[in-house]
């Protein structure tokens, strides 16, 4: 999946999909020719129908981004966590933009039309691409910069990370409270991912590790974790820290240095009508 841990925290909603003529309908009882001719031109642009409003559960951290067959899912999202799903991207690597980028929050369900066959993950993404630029007037800017990353590579003694055996049980992979990681048939890519997520800058994969893998790695959350705005997590005062969980359970390490990062700048958005 492209990363979508955060989905797991809260939520798990399937919203009521919406039509184009919603989506005109609602701007034109608002008299709003701009907005009216915005969500025209998303569904004749992408060929997807969009429906948004403010999220119903104000105050609530957590939020979840679940793309399905032939649509995506979002619940409590904020414009800057949608603008990450579409463009395969970590809150981090997104700046710029007014400040309720942030702050605001939506509730959104993205379809395609029922008579076309379930486009790919990375189709969809990239019409939600286009869908943000009409319904928001986004405009972005794309650059790379040299940036802190992690390079994750085999520890001294070799990787101790066990192959799957039975590759035929389904894949899961579950982050819980940015403390465990329990992963079945799993690639590291998964591990990766997570990683970027929990310490707030890339972890590129060296390990030359091919195929699945089973494990469960559980650590003391520390300094080198990203701050969250959810609650304090309670572990056992055993734990090790990250880096010495990764070492001692799977004989892998984080190496920092600096790398090429892609970077997404926001140069323009608005706040969408709702429907």
């Amino acid at each position: 999946m492209p990363r979508y841990f955060e989905a797991a925290h809260r939520y798990k909603t399937t919203l009521a999909a919406s039509t184009s003529k919603h989506d005109v309908n609602f701007a034109n009882r608002l008299g709003d020719s701009r907005r009216l001719d915005r969500a025209r031109r998303a569904v004749k642009r992408t060929g997807l129908r969009l429906r948004i409003h403010k999220a119903a559960q104000s105050g609530v951290r957590g939020y979840s981004i679940q793309p399905l067959p032939g649509r995506l899912s979002a619940k409590n999202v904020s414009l800057k966590q949608l603008i990450g799903a579409a463009y395969h991207v970590y809150d981090y690597q997104v700046s710029g933009g007014p400040k309720w980028i942030d702050t605001d929050r939506f509730d959104v369900e993205a379809k395609a039309p029922d008579s076309a066959a379930p486009p790919p993950e990375k189709e969809l993404m990239a019409m939600l691409q286009k869908l943000l630029e009409q319904r928001f007037s986004l405009t972005i800017r794309r650059e790379t910069k040299d940036q802190p990353v992690y390079l994750l590579q085999p520890g001294k003694s070799g990787p101790k990370v066990q192959p799957t055996k039975d590759t035929s049980v389904p894949v899961m992979f579950r982050l819980f409270q940015r403390h465990q990681i329990t992963a079945q048939n799993a690639p590291l890519e998964h591990l990766t991912e997570a990683l970027s997520w929990i310490l707030g800058r890339p972890v590129i994969d060296q390990t030359g590790l091919p195929g699945t893998f089973d494990y469960k790695l559980e650590w003391a959350p520390d300094d080198l974790q990203l701050r969250s705005g959810e609650a304090p997590v309670q572990t056992e005062g055993s734990l090790p820290s990250l880096g010495s969980a990764l070492q001692e359970a799977l004989g892998l390490r984080l190496v920092s240095q600096k790398g090429p990062v892609e970077m997404i700048g926001i140069e323009r958005a608005e706040k969408p009508a709702e429907n």
